[in-house]
């Protein structure tokens, strides 16, 4: 006799099946195949993921037994229950600090849940543990020291495969342009509570999350998920039982700094950004990168180009995502997806799908690597075209003899087809077996490789020099490959500055410069998140 489980899971491959008949969200897929090839090449990569913030897709993600991860607090004793762990220590490092309260409210700030990410270090008030509540394993040692005086770092180790649910883009920066809709509007259908309670400091933003995401995880998906994977400045979990997953393998007090005392405890670091007339140096405002922070932002630029060391494997054959549904999903020609204008109805059948892919999770299989075959289609073709409208071809046969260069693989010169040329062009890095496949990742990346050879062909047939540039960039614009905004050159004491919440201009936003590690976001402009950035 199946378990309840099994039956719940038989049942949701068959809504899986019935749903991916629907021919309107058929369309849909390939209507927006260059996004989904986007949410595939972004995945997991704080590049793209800062350019493209606005994620509305959910991968399957698993991070192996005996991966290191992170948490700062004030807290010398391990953690039990719900709480959050980064990937990189530097991370973690700028909320272990004394309990003092969050870190000062900057100038452009408002009312909302931004500030409670100060807070983050007690989504959940801590207790000692008592016996038999402990993590697994011997409790590291700590010397006895004031908690008031500092901070600490924990270092744990997974003790199983994590089955997390990716949230992608910047879906944990506390923004209204949309990098939470994925969350408040799609997961939690508008029901978040953020309005302080009795005896919490701040707003409840994250502390809600968190709860509804492991409510979430417990409920409505049978306990097949034991956390949530996020992204701001560095990718972090929101794990809902330390004590299940995780055993703690040293926990440090950080380097105090009374100087900042006044400014919610912040570590002592030698690059520490401008000081207050006051002499105090100035906190990272609402938890963020703040000014200065050298150590934390060469970890986070380390990671622009994916997170490093199989930390974490993605599901690319069986993820979720709005973009495969028939939804308005740029009202008003914004430039990226928002969700908040749809009614929930609309999204009634992402939620669905999501479900049950999570509790089909363990009859998927090992999934292909579909993100690998998007970096081979963009670095074969990005640069090409680029110097295709770049301006150096002064007549319009020389652009057509490096578009032969490029086509000539797929060319039989004794028997001219486009529609073959284009289709052998289309397929050069699908696997055989997945070229007439009905997954999304096989059909968004058919798709916008076919777009590419068909784009070079229609050039290479265009008679005029500025046609065939116009008709090369309109492919560009489609594509909106985030590789093409990255820096080129810069000094090992430099970064490639890009907005990431809370930090950065409209002009980091547009044209990312490489920009001194010490001062990444220094100067003055339009703050790319609301307000000015001083």
């Amino acid at each position: 006799m199946r378990s309840a489980q099994s039956l719940r899971a038989i049942c949701s491959l068959l809504i899986l099946s019935a749903g991916s008949a629907a021919s309107g969200d058929a369309d849909a897929a390939i209507e927006n195949a260059n996004h989904i090839f986007n949410v595939i090449h972004d995945s997991m990569r704080q590049w793209g993921s800062s350019l493209h913030h606005n994620g509305v897709s959910f991968f399957l993600a698993t991070v192996p037994a005996g991966t290191q991860l992170y948490h700062g607090t004030s807290k010398s004793t391990p953690v039990n229950g719900t709480e959050w762990l980064a990937f990189e220590p530097e991370h973690a490092m700028v909320f272990a600090r004394p309990h003092r309260g969050p870190p000062p409210r900057q100038p452009d700030e408002g009312d909302d849940d931004e500030n409670d990410r100060g807070h983050r270090d007690e989504l959940r008030r801590r207790q000692p543990h008592g016996p038999g509540n402990g993590p697994p394993g011997p409790l590291p040692h700590v010397e006895a020291v004031d908690e008031n005086d500092s901070g600490y770092l924990h270092i744990y180790a997974t003790t199983k495969d994590l089955r997390l649910v990716y949230i992608d883009g910047m879906s944990a920066a506390k923004t209204t342009k949309g990098t939470l809709d994925s969350q408040d509007v799609l997961l939690f259908n508008n029901t978040l509570d953020d309005s302080p309670k009795e005896g919490q400091r701040g707003p409840m933003g994250e502390s809600e999350r968190a709860k509804k995401a492991c409510e979430m995880a417990e409920n409505e998906w049978d306990g097949h998920i034991d956390g949530v994977l996020r992204m701001e400045a560095g990718f972090e979990i929101i794990l809902c039982a330390f004590e299940r997953g995780l055993t703690p393998l040293r926990i440090t007090q950080v380097k105090s700094d009374s100087r900042a005392r006044g400014q919610g405890g912040r570590t002592n670091d030698r690059h520490a950004g401008p000081r207050e007339d006051d002499g105090k140096r100035k906190g990272p405002p609402h938890g963020g990168p703040g000014h200065g922070s050298s150590r934390w932002m060469r970890a986070v630029s380390a990671r622009y180009g994916g997170i490093g060391g199989n930390r974490v494997s993605i599901n690319y054959e069986n993820f979720v995502t709005a973009f495969s549904h028939d939804l308005d999903l740029f009202p008003e020609d914004s430039p990226l997806p928002r969700l908040g204008h749809l009614p929930s109805s609309e999204l009634d059948a992402v939620r669905k799908e999501l479900t049950a892919r999570i509790l089909a999770q363990d009859a998927t299989g090992s999934p292909r690597n579909w993100q690998a075959i998007t970096d081979m289609i963009v670095t074969r073709y990005a640069d090409e075209l680029s110097y295709l409208v770049s301006g150096n071809f002064t007549d319009a046969k020389s652009l057509h003899d490096h578009i032969e260069i490029l086509l000539s693989p797929f060319i039989d010169y004794s028997a001219r087809n486009t529609s073959l040329e284009t289709e052998r062009c289309a397929t050069q890095f699908l696997p055989l077996e997945t070229q007439d496949s009905q997954l999304l990742a096989a059909r968004a990346v058919h798709s916008v490789a076919h777009s590419v050879c068909s784009t070079l062909l229609a050039a290479w047939g265009e008679e005029e020099l500025d046609s065939a540039v116009r008709t090369i960039q309109a492919l560009i614009d489609h594509l909106d490959w985030t590789t093409w905004k990255e820096c080129r050159g810069c000094e090992v004491n430099e970064i490639c500055v890009v907005p990431i919440w809370p930090e950065g201009t409209v002009s980091d936003y547009e044209n990312p410069q490489c920009r001194e590690a010490s001062n990444p976001y220094e100067g003055d402009g339009e703050s790319y998140w609301g307000g000015m950035h001083h």
